[in-house]
């Protein structure tokens, strides 16, 4: 059990191309409207994806007369959608299937992070700054034995893409990285999500031709293959609201950690969680559980907005009987400005704590070195975790 526990909001998967909330409706009106993903055309199935999420939008158009929502802002649209399949009526399950789909399509579409879950990819900078993430949790590992477990709000790819970009190639191939490759078989990867079961890889060690010039040649990396390990690395994350890798049941058909499911399992943004979802208890609770006895607690990209009463309650639940907690880094760039958004969101986090625990919340991370990057961004947060200075 991990001492350590990072949160990963919506702003630690921007990097990959993901748009923020603020920017998510417009990133699905512009593949409706384009038709297309990267200068390519889009597939008839995405077309008539994000047609019909087209029709549900206009169908709100109506609640205006009455009620104020911003048809701009996903959680206004999906927490309605969400609201009126409780009637129970086939139509209104099919809005929330059909919106539910297009957001998965515009997760998919716009991450930049691709992985076929087998061979290396070539030019694997544009994994940065994922990369430097998994390469600093792993020289955790050698020191400590152990892992931060990783709490996720998100419903992408991008952690288990760039874990296997980072483990498949030449990244491992180094002589510095032997200790990992020979105290360690392999990896697994454990979400506490009913349906599925833990993924286990063992990590081999292989050849790559790197083709010609002043740096080719063979070079030592190491592969992955499936199937189960005596000694693995266990790498927690905890995706508390659902994921596009994650069937709705268990199924019998073969699972994937880099593959989308055809209609993942995505939490709508309502009060009732966990009642509405019997099949996440587990991953809640041990989510729960870390949180009480974690020692460091590091937020990245998540503004804890007022909307998400769920979550604020959570916290103060968790963090309410830890009597080891030390310290709370939160990073997002809104903190680093001199203006009202930003001492709001300095309110939202304290509120949830008492007056000796909000001594405990450093809002501003120091940030070091000549190649500065932008304060309180993903790259910010792995800056700081690659020179020990958070655990």
């Amino acid at each position: 059990m991990s001492d350590n526990v990072i949160i990963l909001g919506a702003g630690a998967s921007h990097p990959a191309g993901i748009p923020l909330m603020a920017g998510f409706v417009e990133k699905m009106w512009e593949f409706a409207v384009r038709k297309q993903v990267d200068g390519e055309p889009m597939s008839t199935d995405d077309i008539d994806t994000f047609q019909k999420a087209i029709e549900v939008k206009n169908e709100l158009d109506s609640y205006h007369g009455r009620a104020m929502f911003d048809d701009r802002n996903l959680e206004d649209i999906i927490s309605i959608l969400s609201f009126n399949e409780i009637q129970g009526s086939k139509a209104n399950k099919n809005r929330l299937f059909s919106f539910t789909k297009a957001i998965s399509r515009t997760i998919e579409l716009a991450c930049r992070i691709k992985h076929d879950g087998e061979n290396r990819i070539q030019g694997e900078s544009h994994l940065y700054p994922y990369h430097s993430f998994w390469r600093s949790l792993f020289r955790w590992y050698v020191d400590h034995k152990q892992l931060p477990t990783i709490i996720s709000l998100n419903y992408d790819l991008v952690l288990e893409r760039s874990l296997f970009g980072f483990l498949i190639g030449i990244s491992l191939g180094s002589s510095s990285w032997q200790p990992l490759v020979t105290q360690v078989q392999g990896v697994e990867i454990k979400y506490h999500y009913d349906p599925i079961g833990d993924f286990q890889y063992v990590v081999k060690e292989a050849e790559y031709d790197m083709g010609e010039g002043l740096f080719g040649g063979i070079t030592a990396g190491t592969k992955l293959e499936r199937g189960p390990v005596d000694n693995p690395i266990r790498i927690e994350i905890l995706k508390l609201h659902g994921s596009l890798n994650f069937p709705r049941t268990k199924t019998n058909e073969p699972l994937s950690l880099v593959h989308p499911v055809d209609n993942p399992f995505i939490l709508p943004p309502i009060i009732n969680k966990m009642s509405s979802a019997k099949s996440i208890t587990k991953m809640w609770a041990t989510a729960l559980q870390r949180l009480r006895t974690a020692k460091n607690i590091i937020i990245v990209g998540y503004s804890l907005p007022r909307i998400d009463i769920y979550m604020q309650y959570f916290l103060k639940t968790a963090l309410g009987p830890n009597v080891n907690l030390n310290r709370i880094y939160v990073f997002d760039p809104v903190l680093f400005r001199d203006d009202p958004t930003s001492k709001e969101m300095m309110d939202r986090y304290g509120s949830c704590f008492s007056p000796q625990l909000q001594d405990r919340i450093v809002f501003r991370p120091p940030i070091s070195g000549t190649d500065r990057v932008k304060d309180g961004t993903f790259d910010h947060f792995v800056e700081r975790i690659g020179r020990d200075i958070l655990f």
